[in-house]
Protein backbone atom coordinates (compact mmCIF):
# COMPACT_ATOMS: atom_id res chain seq x y z
CA UNK A 1 0.00 0.00 0.00
CA UNK A 2 2.70 2.56 0.39
CA UNK A 3 4.71 1.69 -2.38
CA UNK A 4 2.10 3.51 -5.16
CA UNK A 5 2.10 6.39 -2.60
CA UNK A 6 5.95 6.52 -2.24
CA UNK A 7 6.37 6.22 -5.78
CA UNK A 8 3.71 9.19 -6.63
CA UNK A 9 5.68 11.21 -4.07
CA UNK A 10 9.21 10.60 -6.02
CA UNK A 11 6.94 11.56 -8.99
CA UNK A 12 6.38 14.79 -7.90
CA UNK A 13 9.31 15.30 -6.14
CA UNK A 14 10.84 14.50 -9.47
CA UNK A 15 8.88 17.17 -11.44
CA UNK A 16 9.56 20.35 -8.90
CA UNK A 17 13.23 19.32 -9.25
CA UNK A 18 13.01 19.23 -13.09
CA UNK A 19 10.66 22.73 -12.66
CA UNK A 20 13.38 24.43 -10.22
CA UNK A 21 15.97 23.53 -12.86
CA UNK A 22 13.83 24.97 -15.40
CA UNK A 23 13.69 28.27 -13.98
CA UNK A 24 16.84 28.43 -12.85
CA UNK A 25 18.46 27.94 -16.83
CA UNK A 26 15.45 30.51 -18.02
CA UNK A 27 17.00 33.23 -15.85
CA UNK A 28 20.39 31.93 -16.50
CA UNK A 29 19.73 32.26 -20.20
CA UNK A 30 18.07 35.73 -19.74
CA UNK A 31 21.20 37.14 -17.53
CA UNK A 32 23.60 35.61 -20.12
CA UNK A 33 21.47 37.33 -22.55
CA UNK A 34 21.70 40.29 -20.80
CA UNK A 35 25.53 40.33 -20.45
CA UNK A 36 26.00 39.57 -24.32
CA UNK A 37 23.69 42.52 -25.15
CA UNK A 38 25.26 44.98 -22.60
CA UNK A 39 29.11 43.63 -24.03
CA UNK A 40 27.95 44.49 -27.60
CA UNK A 41 26.46 47.52 -26.74
CA UNK A 42 29.99 48.85 -25.06
CA UNK A 43 32.07 47.45 -27.95
CA UNK A 44 29.41 49.76 -30.55
CA UNK A 45 30.08 52.58 -27.37
CA UNK A 46 33.34 52.56 -27.81
CA UNK A 47 33.28 52.07 -31.67
CA UNK A 48 31.02 54.99 -32.18
CA UNK A 49 33.62 57.00 -29.91
CA UNK A 50 36.18 56.51 -31.76
CA UNK A 51 34.86 56.86 -35.07
CA UNK A 52 33.51 60.07 -34.05
CA UNK A 53 36.54 61.34 -32.63
CA UNK A 54 38.76 59.84 -35.64
CA UNK A 55 36.29 62.11 -37.92
CA UNK A 56 36.92 65.02 -35.29
CA UNK A 57 40.39 64.77 -36.27
CA UNK A 58 39.30 65.22 -39.59
CA UNK A 59 37.63 67.91 -39.86
CA UNK A 60 40.53 69.13 -37.94
CA UNK A 61 42.73 69.09 -40.75
CA UNK A 62 40.27 70.61 -42.93
CA UNK A 63 39.76 73.31 -41.02
CA UNK A 64 43.67 73.81 -40.94
CA UNK A 65 44.03 73.24 -44.54
CA UNK A 66 41.49 75.74 -45.07
CA UNK A 67 43.03 78.11 -43.10
CA UNK A 68 46.28 77.73 -44.41
CA UNK A 69 44.91 78.06 -48.09
CA UNK A 70 43.32 81.42 -46.94
CA UNK A 71 44.04 83.15 -44.17
CA UNK A 72 41.99 86.28 -44.45
CA UNK A 73 38.81 84.84 -45.41
CA UNK A 74 36.36 82.00 -44.46
CA UNK A 75 33.49 81.59 -47.07
CA UNK A 76 31.20 78.46 -48.56
CA UNK A 77 33.42 77.65 -50.90
CA UNK A 78 35.75 75.62 -48.29
CA UNK A 79 36.10 72.23 -47.66
CA UNK A 80 34.41 72.76 -44.47
CA UNK A 81 31.23 73.55 -45.70
CA UNK A 82 30.87 70.47 -48.01
CA UNK A 83 27.34 69.25 -47.20
CA UNK A 84 26.65 65.59 -47.38
CA UNK A 85 29.67 64.46 -46.19
CA UNK A 86 29.72 60.68 -45.83
CA UNK A 87 32.74 58.41 -44.70
CA UNK A 88 32.00 54.90 -45.48
CA UNK A 89 33.63 52.34 -42.87
CA UNK A 90 34.22 48.68 -42.28
CA UNK A 91 31.64 48.67 -40.20
CA UNK A 92 28.87 51.65 -40.38
CA UNK A 93 29.18 54.99 -41.81
CA UNK A 94 30.64 58.39 -40.01
CA UNK A 95 28.57 61.75 -41.48
CA UNK A 96 29.82 65.11 -40.90
CA UNK A 97 29.05 68.45 -40.62
CA UNK A 98 30.53 71.84 -40.02
CA UNK A 99 28.69 74.99 -38.96
CA UNK A 100 30.57 78.30 -39.17
CA UNK A 101 29.11 79.95 -35.36
CA UNK A 102 29.46 83.42 -37.05
CA UNK A 103 26.67 82.58 -39.56
CA UNK A 104 24.54 82.78 -36.70
CA UNK A 105 23.01 85.13 -33.63
CA UNK A 106 25.46 84.29 -30.78
CA UNK A 107 23.43 84.01 -27.76
CA UNK A 108 25.55 84.92 -25.27
CA UNK A 109 26.76 88.41 -26.14
CA UNK A 110 23.28 88.94 -24.35
CA UNK A 111 25.56 88.58 -21.12
CA UNK A 112 26.86 92.53 -22.31
CA UNK A 113 25.75 94.74 -19.49
CA UNK A 114 24.31 98.26 -20.85
CA UNK A 115 26.74 100.93 -21.72
CA UNK A 116 27.67 103.31 -18.59
CA UNK A 117 27.46 100.24 -16.53
CA UNK A 118 25.68 97.49 -14.69
CA UNK A 119 22.71 97.24 -12.36
CA UNK A 120 21.12 99.44 -14.49
CA UNK A 121 17.40 98.46 -14.64
CA UNK A 122 15.31 98.45 -17.37
CA UNK A 123 18.28 99.75 -19.96
CA UNK A 124 18.04 98.08 -23.12
CA UNK A 125 20.79 96.82 -24.50
CA UNK A 126 22.25 96.96 -28.18
CA UNK A 127 22.51 93.02 -28.46
CA UNK A 128 19.36 92.46 -26.55
CA UNK A 129 17.74 94.96 -29.69
CA UNK A 130 19.71 92.78 -32.30
CA UNK A 131 17.91 89.77 -30.70
CA UNK A 132 14.19 91.35 -30.26
CA UNK A 133 14.94 92.65 -34.10
CA UNK A 134 16.41 88.70 -35.24
CA UNK A 135 12.71 87.59 -33.64
CA UNK A 136 10.92 90.08 -35.31
CA UNK A 137 12.75 89.32 -38.72
CA UNK A 138 11.34 85.59 -37.88
CA UNK A 139 7.57 86.78 -37.80
CA UNK A 140 6.76 86.16 -33.90
CA UNK A 141 4.18 88.06 -32.27
CA UNK A 142 5.63 91.53 -30.60
CA UNK A 143 4.84 90.30 -26.95
CA UNK A 144 6.86 87.11 -27.57
CA UNK A 145 9.65 89.31 -28.98
CA UNK A 146 9.69 91.73 -26.23
CA UNK A 147 9.29 88.70 -23.40
CA UNK A 148 11.99 86.60 -24.75
CA UNK A 149 14.66 89.15 -25.56
CA UNK A 150 13.73 90.20 -21.96
CA UNK A 151 13.95 86.67 -20.25
CA UNK A 152 16.85 85.11 -22.50
CA UNK A 153 19.01 88.02 -21.00
CA UNK A 154 18.07 87.65 -17.72
CA UNK A 155 19.08 84.08 -17.96
CA UNK A 156 22.51 84.84 -19.18
CA UNK A 157 23.66 87.78 -17.89
CA UNK A 158 25.63 87.70 -14.19
CA UNK A 159 23.38 89.22 -12.08
CA UNK A 160 19.99 88.17 -10.19
CA UNK A 161 18.06 91.37 -11.32
CA UNK A 162 15.24 91.51 -13.09
CA UNK A 163 16.45 93.92 -16.33
CA UNK A 164 12.83 94.65 -17.47
CA UNK A 165 9.13 93.89 -16.76
CA UNK A 166 8.92 90.99 -18.87
CA UNK A 167 12.48 89.35 -17.10
CA UNK A 168 12.59 86.40 -15.63
CA UNK A 169 14.96 85.08 -12.85
CA UNK A 170 15.64 82.99 -9.69
CA UNK A 171 12.29 84.08 -7.75
CA UNK A 172 10.18 83.20 -11.28
CA UNK A 173 11.87 79.83 -12.29
CA UNK A 174 11.87 79.13 -8.17
CA UNK A 175 8.12 79.05 -7.52
CA UNK A 176 7.71 76.15 -10.58
CA UNK A 177 6.22 73.07 -9.56
CA UNK A 178 9.88 71.81 -10.74
CA UNK A 179 12.07 74.81 -9.20
CA UNK A 180 15.43 75.45 -10.78
CA UNK A 181 17.35 79.10 -10.90
CA UNK A 182 18.81 80.90 -13.73
CA UNK A 183 22.15 79.66 -15.11
CA UNK A 184 23.48 83.84 -14.50
CA UNK A 185 26.48 82.59 -17.47
CA UNK A 186 26.82 82.21 -21.13
CA UNK A 187 25.22 79.18 -22.40
CA UNK A 188 26.88 76.22 -22.80
CA UNK A 189 24.54 75.19 -25.07
CA UNK A 190 21.25 76.40 -27.37
CA UNK A 191 19.39 74.01 -25.85
CA UNK A 192 19.30 75.90 -22.39
CA UNK A 193 16.51 77.95 -24.07
CA UNK A 194 13.97 75.44 -23.48
CA UNK A 195 14.55 76.05 -19.29
CA UNK A 196 13.97 80.34 -20.50
CA UNK A 197 10.07 81.65 -19.12
CA UNK A 198 7.98 81.94 -22.60
CA UNK A 199 9.77 79.27 -24.84
CA UNK A 200 7.92 76.60 -26.26
CA UNK A 201 8.70 73.74 -28.23
CA UNK A 202 7.44 75.55 -31.50
CA UNK A 203 9.06 78.80 -30.76
CA UNK A 204 12.60 76.54 -30.09
CA UNK A 205 12.41 74.96 -33.33
CA UNK A 206 11.51 78.16 -34.92
CA UNK A 207 14.62 80.32 -33.66
CA UNK A 208 17.07 76.64 -33.87
CA UNK A 209 18.32 77.33 -37.27
CA UNK A 210 19.27 80.87 -36.59
CA UNK A 211 21.08 81.00 -33.54
CA UNK A 212 24.40 79.33 -31.34
CA UNK A 213 26.32 79.63 -28.79
CA UNK A 214 30.03 80.76 -28.59
CA UNK A 215 31.57 79.57 -25.15
CA UNK A 216 33.22 82.37 -23.85
CA UNK A 217 32.65 85.25 -26.51
CA UNK A 218 30.64 87.66 -25.79
CA UNK A 219 31.37 90.11 -28.70
CA UNK A 220 29.45 89.88 -31.55
CA UNK A 221 30.94 89.36 -34.81
CA UNK A 222 28.81 87.99 -37.85
CA UNK A 223 30.85 86.05 -40.80
CA UNK A 224 29.22 87.77 -43.85
CA UNK A 225 30.76 85.47 -46.50
CA UNK A 226 29.13 82.27 -44.55
CA UNK A 227 25.52 83.63 -43.88
CA UNK A 228 23.19 80.83 -45.79
CA UNK A 229 20.76 83.11 -48.03
CA UNK A 230 17.75 81.24 -46.01
CA UNK A 231 19.77 82.62 -42.78
CA UNK A 232 18.90 86.23 -44.36
CA UNK A 233 16.90 86.69 -40.80
CA UNK A 234 20.58 86.96 -39.00
CA UNK A 235 21.75 89.92 -41.41
CA UNK A 236 18.69 91.89 -40.92
CA UNK A 237 19.21 91.28 -36.98
CA UNK A 238 22.58 92.92 -37.01
CA UNK A 239 21.17 96.63 -37.59
CA UNK A 240 18.51 96.11 -34.67
CA UNK A 241 16.12 99.00 -34.71
CA UNK A 242 18.35 101.59 -35.60
CA UNK A 243 18.38 100.95 -39.09
CA UNK A 244 16.13 98.92 -41.35
CA UNK A 245 17.62 96.44 -43.84
CA UNK A 246 14.65 94.69 -45.25
CA UNK A 247 14.45 90.44 -45.52
CA UNK A 248 14.59 90.66 -49.29
CA UNK A 249 17.39 93.18 -49.14
CA UNK A 250 19.04 90.55 -47.24
CA UNK A 251 18.31 87.79 -49.20
CA UNK A 252 19.45 90.08 -52.24
CA UNK A 253 22.55 90.90 -50.59
CA UNK A 254 23.50 87.40 -49.43
CA UNK A 255 22.72 86.21 -52.87
CA UNK A 256 24.86 88.16 -55.28
CA UNK A 257 28.10 87.58 -53.64
CA UNK A 258 30.92 86.14 -55.25
CA UNK A 259 31.58 82.06 -54.85
CA UNK A 260 34.11 83.25 -52.62
CA UNK A 261 32.18 85.45 -50.77
CA UNK A 262 33.56 88.92 -50.41
CA UNK A 263 36.88 89.28 -50.77
CA UNK A 264 37.35 92.32 -47.95
CA UNK A 265 34.59 94.02 -45.73
CA UNK A 266 34.68 97.13 -47.81
CA UNK A 267 32.81 95.72 -50.41
CA UNK A 268 30.25 94.34 -48.03
CA UNK A 269 29.83 98.45 -47.19
CA UNK A 270 30.06 99.53 -50.57
CA UNK A 271 26.82 97.09 -52.13
CA UNK A 272 23.84 98.76 -52.93
CA UNK A 273 21.52 97.36 -49.92
CA UNK A 274 23.90 98.30 -47.34
CA UNK A 275 24.76 102.46 -49.05
CA UNK A 276 21.31 102.73 -48.93
CA UNK A 277 21.18 102.70 -45.19
CA UNK A 278 23.31 105.59 -44.95
CA UNK A 279 26.67 105.72 -42.52
CA UNK A 280 26.78 103.12 -40.42
CA UNK A 281 27.80 103.55 -36.86
CA UNK A 282 31.94 102.83 -35.98
CA UNK A 283 30.30 100.07 -33.46
CA UNK A 284 28.26 98.70 -35.74
CA UNK A 285 31.23 98.39 -38.71
CA UNK A 286 33.18 96.76 -36.52
CA UNK A 287 30.24 93.48 -35.91
CA UNK A 288 30.74 92.59 -39.77
CA UNK A 289 33.89 90.81 -40.93
CA UNK A 290 34.89 87.86 -43.56
CA UNK A 291 36.92 85.39 -41.30
CA UNK A 292 35.73 83.27 -38.49
CA UNK A 293 37.20 81.66 -35.79
CA UNK A 294 34.88 79.29 -34.34
CA UNK A 295 33.42 76.03 -36.09
CA UNK A 296 30.72 73.77 -34.33
CA UNK A 297 31.18 69.81 -36.01
CA UNK A 298 28.58 67.31 -35.55
CA UNK A 299 29.72 63.78 -35.93
CA UNK A 300 27.37 60.89 -36.44
CA UNK A 301 28.44 57.23 -36.22
CA UNK A 302 25.91 54.99 -37.27
CA UNK A 303 25.85 51.00 -37.54
CA UNK A 304 22.97 48.26 -36.77
CA UNK A 305 20.25 51.43 -36.46
CA UNK A 306 22.11 52.23 -33.40
CA UNK A 307 23.33 56.10 -33.71
CA UNK A 308 26.59 57.77 -31.93
CA UNK A 309 27.09 61.53 -32.13
CA UNK A 310 29.82 63.82 -31.20
CA UNK A 311 29.31 67.47 -31.23
CA UNK A 312 32.77 69.73 -30.80
CA UNK A 313 33.54 73.23 -30.63
CA UNK A 314 36.69 74.56 -32.31
CA UNK A 315 38.33 77.77 -31.68
CA UNK A 316 41.15 79.73 -33.07
CA UNK A 317 43.21 81.98 -30.84
CA UNK A 318 45.06 85.28 -32.08
CA UNK A 319 47.98 83.16 -32.98
CA UNK A 320 46.11 81.38 -35.41
CA UNK A 321 46.00 77.66 -33.30
CA UNK A 322 43.02 75.72 -33.37
CA UNK A 323 41.57 74.22 -30.69
CA UNK A 324 39.01 71.66 -29.38
CA UNK A 325 37.44 73.55 -26.58
CA UNK A 326 34.16 70.97 -25.92
CA UNK A 327 32.59 68.32 -26.66
CA UNK A 328 29.57 66.39 -26.15
CA UNK A 329 28.57 63.68 -26.29
CA UNK A 330 25.05 62.29 -27.76
CA UNK A 331 22.38 63.53 -29.55
CA UNK A 332 21.60 66.67 -27.43
CA UNK A 333 18.60 68.23 -29.71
Amino acid sequence: MNQPRQGGIAIITVLLVVALVAIIASNMTGRLQLIANRTINQQLYQQGLWSAIAGEQLIYKVLEQDYQDSKNSVHLQQLWAREGVVVPLDEGMLELTVQDLHSCFNLNVLANEPSGGGGKQYAVTPEQQQFAALLTALEIEPYLVEQLSSTVRDWIDSNTIVESSMGAEDDNYGSKQVPYLTANAPMATVTELMAIEGMTPALYRKIRPFVCVIPSQTEMAINVNTIAVEQAAVLVAMFGDKLTLSLSDAKSLLGSRNEQGFSNIKDFFASSEIKKLGKLPTDLQKQFKITSDSFRAEMTFTIDQRRFTLTSVFLRDDKGTLAVVSRQFGDIE
